[in-house]
């Protein structure tokens, strides 16, 4: 029986619950291999809280010595430090190591591999990285919370796990992140890097960018004085990142996928645009007509989620049942508000 060391690089949500996640795996009886988990995190506070909700064998606050007897790597810090980390341990990876990078843009970080992963004598790439994007439970949606004591064990349960290799990564390492995914029982679907970040300008990307756009407006009104005593559910939801976030983090985000983000942003400026038209018209009919439409086509996208089955047909009377429960995604969204200056980053 094999062991596999496994070392998680930032201890979030997702690195914690990765440790869970893994380290239960030694509890199957059929378990062919026993997986040692250690984590790291420039904060030994975020460290501590997830060895005490059981994630991790051992804690590390160093990330070259953490990574340096590892066969796997998970990579779960924020996006605007990955390049920094991918720098400081790529020459402290031991040859055949498999860093899962669960950055959400996948371009960039295959590039900094090729530039900072270890190589022999010959120049040849002795580790690799695969790009990863768990796609999460259904259950926590409507949970965005990010710290490590929020981490559970079944984050993973009935999500998929979204692999998108270098079209020149070994299949060897393919298939180990692959391998895992099956062991943890969440299913796979491979993408190419380019169109995953694509897709994230549009999923990910724009709803940041709407955040940003949405509180500017307001803020700079002249009427935010008598405004922001209208804050309730509606504008909180809307605005909720800006909260919970780290700005630099976000800014890199935006900035290194601008390209796939401002073609996103055209395609939304003609939605808007239309609607201003529509509102001109003075056509409530009209205006009724297009929320029917949309609610129509978001609840079949929501019942698809929550079996994160997308081949199907999907059942439209279930669709209708499932938008108006009060177990809807986002139903039990309560954001955590905190202020600034006793966290200045969260780990995001």
């Amino acid at each position: 029986m094999a062991n596999v060391k496994v070392t998680i690089l930032g201890m979030n949500r997702l690195g914690a619950s990765f440790g869970l996640a893994i380290r239960a795996l030694n509890n199957k009886p059929d378990h062919k291999h026993t997986f040692t988990v250690t984590g790291c995190d420039r904060r030994a506070e975020r460290v501590r809280k997830a060895a005490a909700i059981g994630a991790l064998d051992a804690q590390q606050l160093d990330f070259e010595a953490a990574v340096r007897e590892a066969d796997i790597v998970l990579l779960c810090v924020p996006y605007s430090e990955t390049e920094a980390v991918l720098k400081l341990i790529g020459g402290a990876l031991k040859a055949g190591a498999v860093v899962l990078d669960s950055a959400p843009l996948k371009v960039p970080s295959l590039s900094w591999a090729e530039r900072y992963l270890l190589r022999d004598s010959d120049g040849d790439q002795q580790a690799y990285l695969v790009g990863i994007t768990p796609i999460l439970n259904p259950s926590y949606l409507g949970l965005p919370e990010d710290a490590p004591e929020s981490g559970r064990a079944d984050l993973f349960e009935d999500g998929v796990l979204i692999i998108a290799p270098a079209p020149n990564c070994p299949p060897d390492a393919v298939q180990l992140v692959s391998d895992l995914s099956e062991l943890l029982g969440v299913k796979v679907h491979f993408t190419d890097p380019a169109e995953h970040d694509s897709i994230a300008a549009g999923m990910e990307g724009l709803p940041l960018l709407l955040q940003l756009a949405l509180f500017r407006a307001l803020h700079s009104s002249p009427a935010w004085k008598d405004a922001q005593w209208f804050g309730n559910p509606s504008f909180v939801l809307a605005t909720y990142r800006l909260i919970e976030s780290d700005p630099e983090a976000l800014g890199s985000l935006l900035y290194r996928n601008r390209q796939n983000l401002i073609h996103r942003l055209d395609a939304l400026m003609a939605q808007l645009a239309h609607l201003r038209d529509v509102l001109q018209v003075e056509d409530e009919l009209l205006l009724g007509e297009l929320f029917q439409t949309a609610m129509s086509d978001y609840a079949e996208w929501q019942v698809a989620r929550l079996r994160n089955k997308f081949n199907t047909e999907p059942d439209l009377s279930e669709a209708a049942a499932q938008a108006r429960s009060s177990l809807s995604l986002f139903g039990a969204f309560v954001p955590t508000f905190r202020p600034r200056g006793k966290e200045k980053k969260s780990r995001k």
